[in-house]
C-alpha cells in the first residue's frame, strides 16, 4: 500500500533556530508497501522548576518529557532514542548534542505556570540536521490535567510528521473490577490512553456493561442492571447526571452512538429473539431494523452514518453483515470461521472484528466489503475491538486461556507494535474516545 507517493511529508514551519530558512530536505516518515521507515527522535528532559503535587513533587518539564517519550515509543513511525541532553539547556545546545548522536528529529517542551495556576507547555518539533522548527504550538491545560499537555504535544508531532491524526489525548471507557473484588463488584471507569487518571463513573451497586463514549466526549452510554431490571443509561461526564433512555420492552445491549450523536443503534432481545433497533435521542422514537430468526447484535455505524455493520447467527454461526441505515439491503460480508464484534474504522475503509477458532479468538481487520481479511493479534482470547481516532490502532480486551481478569491491549494497524495498557484493575469491553477538545 502506498501512501502519498510512498512518503508522508511534513510542512516546514516558519520558526528557525539561528539557521537561515534555506531550502532543506524535509523530514518524512517513509511508508512504502506497508513498511515504515521510522524517524529517530529524541525528547530531552527540560527541567522547568515547576513542581507537580499531583506527580509526587516531580518537575513538570521532566515528567512531561517522560510521557512524550512513552507516547511516541508506541508508534511505529518513530524510534525514540535515549536522552542525550547532558548539561545543555537551551535549544541550540540540545540540537548540537542530539545531532552528534545522529538523531533526525527532536521534540523540546518547556513547561511553566500561569498566575491563575494553569500549566502552559510550549511544544516544538525540530529537524535536527537543519535546525529548523517543523511545527510549534503552545498548550494550556489545568494543573490537574497536566499529563494532557504531553499527550497533545505527541499528537501534534505525529500529525505533522505522518499526515495521520494523533490519538494520545484520548481516553478509554471500560468495565473494571479491582483485584480481590467479587465479579459483580464492577463499575464503568474512564481512563487516559496510557492508563493514568482513572475516574469511576458508577459505583459497585449495579451490574454495568458495554460503555460507549458519545462523539463529543461529553457522555458515556452503558447498560445498567439495578434490582435485576436492565436500563440503558446516558451519563454526563462533567456533572455525573444520568438519564435513562426509554425503549420498547426487552433487554438492551451493544448500544453505539451515530457519528452525529443524534441517534443510538442497539440490540434488543425480546420474545426469544434479538434484533437491531435505532433510537432517536431527541424524540424517543425507536425503529426496528432487522427482523430475522436468530440473534442480530453488535451494530456499529459507518463513519458517514449511512450504513450499519452487525453480527448475526442467521446462517447458523456468527458472521458479519452490512445494511443501510434504514435496515434495507442486508448482505453478508464475512465467511469461514465465526466473526463477531465489528467496528468501522474512522476513514470507513476497514472493519475490525473478533474471529473465533478452536484455540480461542483473535482481532483482525478486513476491507469494508469483507475482502482482504488479516489478523492483528494472537490471542489466546481477544475480543471487543475499538478504533483509535487516528485509525492507526485498535484496542481490545484480552483474556488468558486459564481464566483470570481481562486486560487492555493495543495493536497498531500494521501489527508491528502491540502492548498492554498498565492498569490497576481488570479491563473488559473497552471503548476508545475521540480526541478530547
Amino acid at each position: 500500500m502506498k501512501l502519498k507517493s510512498a512518503m508522508v511529508l511534513v510542512a516546514m514551519g516558519a520558526t528557525t533556530c539561528s539557521v537561515p530558512a534555506a531550502a532543506q530536505e524535509r523530514l518524512f516518515v517513509d511508508i512504502t508497501e506497508g513498511v515504515t521507515t521510522a524517524l529517530t527522535i529524541g525528547v530531552p528532559d527540560t527541567p522547568s522548576g515547576v513542581l507537580l503535587d499531583l506527580a509526587e513533587g516531580a518537575d513538570a518539564g521532566t515528567a512531561l518529557a517522560a510521557i512524550l517519550r512513552s507516547d511516541l515509543g508506541t508508534s511505529p513511525f518513530f524510534r525514540v532514542v535515549p536522552d542525550q541532553s547532558g548539561t545543555g539547556s537551551d535549544d541550540q545546545a540540545l540540537l548540537r548534542q542530539f545531532l552528534a548522536g545522529g538523531t533526525q528529529a527532536l521534540v523540546i517542551g518547556r513547561a511553566s505556570l500561569t498566575s491563575d495556576g494553569a500549566l502552559v507547555y510550549d511544544c516544538a518539533f525540530y529537524d535536527v540536521f537543519s535546525g529548523l522548527v517543523e511545527v510549534a504550538r503552545q498548550f494550556r491545560v489545568s494543573a490537574k490535567e497536566w499529563r494532557r499537555a504531553a499527550h497533545k504535544c505527541a499528537d501534534l508531532v505525529v500529525g505533522h510528521a505522518t499526515g495521520y491524526p494523533g490519538h494520545f489525548d484520548t481516553r478509554f471507557a471500560l468495565v473494571a473490577t479491582r483485584t480481590g473484588e467479587p465479579a459483580p463488584a464492577m463499575r464503568v471507569v474512564a481512563v487516559d490512553v496510557d492508563g493514568a487518571n482513572p475516574v469511576e463513573l458508577t459505583d459497585q451497586s449495579e451490574l454495568v456493561m458495554m460503555p460507549r463514549f458519545s462523539p463529543d466526549n461529553r457522555s458515556v452510554l452503558f447498560v445498567a442492571y439495578s434490582d435485576d431490571m436492565p436500563a440503558l443509561v446516558l451519563s454526563d461526564l462533567a456533572t455525573g447526571r444520568r438519564t435513562q433512555l426509554q425503549f420498547p420492552a426487552g433487554l438492551p445491549s451493544a448500544a453505539r452512538f451515530s457519528p452525529d450523536g443524534q441517534r443510538v443503534v442497539l440490540a434488543l432481545s425480546r420474545d426469544g429473539n434479538t434484533d437491531i433497533f435505532e433510537y432517536e435521542l431527541a424524540t424517543g422514537r425507536a425503529v426496528q431494523l432487522t427482523n430475522t430468526y436468530g440473534i442480530d447484535t453488535s451494530p456499529a455505524y459507518s463513519p458517514d452514518g449511512t450504513a450499519i455493520v452487525f453480527e448475526s447467527d442467521r446462517s447458523g454461526q456468527q458472521q458479519l453483515y452490512v445494511m443501510r441505515r434504514d435496515g434495507s439491503d442486508q448482505r453478508r460480508i464475512s465467511f469461514g470461521a465465526p466473526h463477531a464484534s465489528p467496528a468501522w474504522s474512522p476513514d470507513g475503509k476497514l472493519i475490525a472484528f473478533a474471529s473465533s477458532t478452536t484455540s480461542g479468538s483473535q482481532i483482525g481487520v478486513m476491507a469494508a466489503d469483507g475482502s482482504r481479511p488479516r489478523m492483528l493479534s494472537e490471542g489466546p482470547h481477544d475480543e471487543g475491538p475499538t478504533w483509535a481516532a487516528s485509525g492507526r490502532a485498535i484496542a481490545y480486551q484480552r483474556s488468558q486461556a486459564g481464566g483470570g481478569a481481562p486486560t487492555l491491549h493495543v495493536a497498531e494497524l500494521s501489527g508491528r507494535v502491540q502492548f498492554s495498557v498498565p492498569l490497576l484493575f481488570s479491563a473488559a469491553e473497552p471503548d476508545w474516545s475521540e480526541v478530547r477538545p
